[in-house]
């Protein structure tokens, strides 16, 4: 028992945030149903209901086989579908036990419909956690309930293997998933033939120096390979074990050693060593195109993407990189860049091109609801600078400027998943149709041939065609009803449509001619082509993959190989996967059948009791205590309660604890309340008198307690403002606090009983540039805090306080180093028996004293040391060291009392230092730690002083 003990109480510690994970909130308006089928409960808006009875079905076909290689059916789980987001994705989670549909398909899909998509990946991690749930101790989820289970999940389990299982998953039972989409295979090669296989901890958990693919590239690989070598098995056994045998520390690794004589490292070196030898192989009887390279050689891992020749033949790209904030730059003849502008977040596959022109479509967060969000269109012209943007109606992709410049189409998807095909004007943003077909397609990547017709994309039941559009009589044919596999980035030129399409097996540039329909094969690259540009007079420039990113390329002599002679891409690896499993899922044979619906009290559902615990946990805070707790998070996640009882083992004393947050309603709404025992020492003087005179006096200090209770009502509205390429927020907090004091029986005769209330009131705002993967600071950016506390009905008693504080953010000397500037004023009047904390910094080093003025200020200078991506013995990945220079000054007023004399004092403080800093993963956790340490020198004292430091990112979970 006291190693379960142990070993449930390191795992919380580490991973308590992602134990009460919420993706937000949908808008208050909307009025919730659900269907009840057998093992799915689906919770939908009340409009979606054709769309929600489909994926019921669809659901439930996924279930009799998505589970079959982990050999589990799991129990019934809650879907929700959050159908106004303009975000696309989907997640599983426990603690509550839950799955999140965002039903907005996007740009990037491969061929199959994306709540299909969604049905078979989602569904993948519900049988994951529900095994691991079904073999683990009783013991464990009577003493953790839910959160039992997402601990040893996510503490046991690597993100490569949640994700990569789910990913082979998806791809063996279709006829697509990302296992046969090039782009999703093609960076793992380039990184192993051009530059070197990564340690297993850099594979896995990331690099600040190189460019590392992610964990589900990463697990689709080892998941695949395993399962293609061991047999379907081993995974089903692995999860078994962990389950199984929790409190062997290293499960996992025990399991797969047990099976394969290989632990997870050896298991990666094993694979990627296979793998490194036949891709370099294939690289070398490759004989690659002569090309002409556009774009400068970069010293980092840089994609130039979304390319467009201009009229007098410079051409425009959209430019990313591991040390550089994305942004649009214009490549002249002799090969200088020039930066254009810098967008905001570009939907995938969302930019387009006509003469000197850019538009692209980009996210806009709802100002209060994380699930909802608007697109806006952009135009830039890149000779003048000048910008025109609208908002479409709808959630809108891929706009395309007509030759003539007037009109705009758009791919645009309602709240119901209905597809269209949007023009509005473009020099208004004025709707003027839309076109949509009678099956409900989705379009991608529409280009104009004319005034009156397009080229795109369309998804159909078969997979991606391209089609051509009239807009005029409103129809379409398909231009080629034969399997290319993926299809995007079409460009035309000429009555020449040129697109890239993955039939050979890698992203290849084919055009097609619109006159007689004949498809050839332009340029196969040596990984991977994408975002053709073709200039006025023919010239083809190309997005070709390397190892160190997406460079430009200009093509000297197209070839046109007939597609009659290409050989279909082999997808080995998916298709040994899918004879492991019982077939394919045929979606097509939905039917008529009609599950009953009802609708969904948001008001009943408030409360959903999933997790609790034989210590204190505070997941706002990350606090753990002894003592105990319980929470309860609804569905919808609107609502939140902590409920529990903490012991405060410097006071030896205990409190009663309730927190609710409502985040249902516009403001956000929060209560809390403690009701218990505090305790604390004072100075006892005790005199002995002896003929009337003092013949001894003895000083003890003695320990008191006190009852005390509290009750906190906090109302803010979080407004979410970001535009463009700054994150933006705002938010206006009210609270109020309720103290009551009461006596105990040692209590000194002194103590104040009765009841303290106070108000106070904050305003904060930020808008800073987002950052680069490398940059420890933003370039430019500010932020404000104001506060004001005071009690209008006991101002003697309480006192009062203001404050006012900003950040500023600039760049440094050189590129990733930052400046920040902060400034913090404080005004504080002491109340006849309380003071208010302070609310603004103290010059670092120095210990708090209570003042009456405060005038903090402090420069810091940051900037990345190294980044060795050094591996420890398993048990210490450092990503990068860093140090932060820093100065503080603080001017401090105040008074003291000593006997009846009140003395002045009016001094000030400063401090230098420096701080150092490393983004370190302990024992392979996939959130990173910075930790490390801050000296200070203390100049008044001529003094040091020497601080501990540690933060946990568990926003990388």
């Amino acid at each position: 028992m006291k190693r379960l003990i142990l070993i449930l109480f390191v795992l919380a510690s580490i991973a308590v945030k992602a134990q009460y994970f919420e993706t937000g909130q949908d808008p208050a308006s909307l009025k919730w149903r659900q269907i009840n089928t057998e093992n799915f409960q689906l919770i939908y808006p009340d409009y979606y209901e054709d769309q929600a009875q489909v994926l019921a079905q669809k659901l439930e076909m996924v279930y009799n086989v998505g589970s079959n290689s982990l050999n589990h059916n799991p129990s019934k789980i809650s879907v929700i579908l959050h159908t106004q987001t303009v975000k696309s994705n989907g997640l599983v989670a426990y603690a509550p036990k839950r799955s999140e549909f965002f039903t907005t398909p996007h740009q990037g899909i491969y061929p199959q419909d994306w709540l299909e998509q969604l049905a078979l990946h989602e569904f993948r991690h519900v049988v994951q956690t529900d095994k691991l749930n079904s073999e683990l101790p009783k013991i464990i989820k009577i003493i953790l309930g839910e959160q039992g289970t997402a601990l040893l999940f996510g503490g046991y389990l690597p993100w490569w293997f949640i994700e990569g299982d789910a990913v082979v998953t998806e791809t063996a039972l279709s006829n697509y998933g990302r296992g046969r989409f090039p782009s999703f295979l093609i960076e793992h090669r380039a990184q192993v033939v051009d530059n070197k296989r990564y340690s297993y901890d850099k594979a896995y958990l990331g690099s600040y120096k190189d460019y590392v693919p992610n964990h589900y590239r990463l697990g689709y690989f080892l998941v695949g390979n395993a399962r293609d070598r061991y047999g379907a098995k081993i995974w089903e056994n692995t999860l078994t074990t962990v389950g199984k045998k929790p409190f062997s520390l290293t499960p996992f690794n025990r399991s797969l050693k047990m099976q394969t004589g290989l632990n997870k490292v050896k298991l990666y070196e094993s694979v990627f060593d296979s793998l490194a030898t036949e891709w370099k192989d294939e690289n070398q009887r490759f004989n690659e195109p002569l090309v002409k390279q556009l774009s400068p050689e970069n010293k980092v891992y840089t994609n130039y993407i979304y390319n467009h020749w201009t009229d007098i033949d410079e051409l425009i790209s959209y430019k990313t990189a591991l040390n550089k904030v994305p942004t649009f730059v214009k490549i002249n003849k002799n090969g200088t860049e020039e930066r254009l502008t810098v967008p905001g977040f570009i939907f995938a596959e969302s930019v387009n091109f006509q003469k000197e022109w850019i538009v692209w479509a980009e996210q806009v967060p709802d100002v209060r609801w994380s699930h909802s969000g608007r697109s806006l269109i952009k135009i830039f012209n890149s000779k003048n600078k000048s910008t025109f943007s609208f908002y479409p109606e709808f959630k809108a992709y891929a706009p395309a400027l007509s030759p003539d410049l007037s009109l705009l189409v758009l791919v645009e998807t309602d709240f119901s998943n209905n597809n269209y095909l949007s023009v509005y004007e473009a020099s208004t943003g004025q709707f003027k149709y839309r076109y949509k077909t009678d099956k409900n397609n989705f379009f991608f990547s529409p280009v104009w041939k004319n005034n009156d017709e397009l080229v795109c994309v369309m998804l159909t039941e078969n997979g991606k065609r391209l089609a051509k559009i009239n807009l005029k009589n409103k129809s379409h044919q398909l231009l080629y009803n034969e399997e290319l596999g993926d299809l995007k980035h079409l460009r035309i030129s000429s009555n020449i449509l040129y697109f890239i399409s993955s039939y050979s097996g890698k992203n290849t540039l084919y055009s097609l001619n619109l006159s007689d329909l004949n498809i050839a094969q332009l340029f196969e690259p040596r990984f991977d082509g994408a975002y053709p540009a073709i200039s006025s007079n023919g010239v083809i420039a190309l997005s070709d993959y390397t190892g160190n990113g997406f460079r430009l390329i200009k093509l000297n002599e197209p070839s046109t190989i007939p597609v009659e002679e290409i050989e279909p891409g082999n997808w080995e690896l998916a298709n040994a996967m899918q004879e492991q499993e019982p077939g394919v899922i045929d979606f097509s044979t939905t039917d008529s059948i009609k599950y009953y619906s009802e609708p969904y009290s948001k008001p009943k559902s408030l409360l959903n009791f999933h997790s609790w615990a034989p210590v204190f946990v505070d997941p706002d805070s990350y606090q753990f205590l002894p003592g105990a707790s319980l929470m309860s998070q609804n569905k919808l996640g609107t609502a939140f309660t902590t409920l529990g009882y903490k012991w405060d083992t410097s006071e030896k004393t205990g409190q009663f604890y309730g927190k609710y947050t409502y985040k249902g309603w516009f403001p956000v709404f929060d209560f809390e309340v403690t009701s218990g025992k505090r305790a604390s020492q004072y100075w006892l003087i005790s005199e002995y008198r002896k003929d009337g005179q003092v013949a001894r006096r003895d000083t003890t200090l003695e320990k008191f307690k006190w009852n005390e209770s509290t009750l906190n009502a906090n109302m803010r509205i979080p407004f979410n403002l970001s535009k463009g390429a700054y994150f933006r927020a705002f938010q206006p907090e009210i609270k109020y606090e309720l103290i009551h004091y009461g006596a105990d029986s040692s209590t000194p005769d002194e103590f104040q009983e009765g009841f303290y209330s106070s108000l106070s009131y904050r305003m904060y705002y930020y808008q800073l540039l987002r950052k680069s993967h490398q940059d420890i600071y933003p370039n430019f950016g500010f932020t404000i805090d104001g506060s004001i506390r005071h009690s209008p009905w006991q101002s003697e008693k309480m006192g009062n306080l203001m404050a006012g504080s900003s950040n500023i953010y600039l760049p440094g000397i050189m590129a990733n180093h930052g400046i920040r500037l902060y400034a913090g004023i404080q005004e504080k009047e002491r109340g006849a028996m309380f003071r208010f904390s302070d609310a603004i910094r103290f010059p670092r080093g120095w210990g708090k004293i209570e003042t009456e003025n405060l005038n903090t200020y402090s420069f810091d200078y940051a900037l990345p040391l190294i980044n060795p991506d050094l591996s420890i013995g398993g048990l210490t990945y450092i990503r990068r060291i860093s140090a932060t220079f820093f100065a503080d000054y603080g001017k401090l007023k105040g008074s003291y009392s000593s006997g009846e004399t009140v003395s002045i004092f009016d001094i000030d403080l400063s401090s230098y230092g420096v701080e150092l800093l490393g983004d370190v993963n302990f024992l392979r956790f996939y959130a990173p730690i910075k930790i490390g340490g801050r000296v200070s020198y203390l100049k008044e004292i001529e003094d040091f002083s020497f601080d501990f430091l540690i933060s946990v990112d568990f926003n990388a979970l």
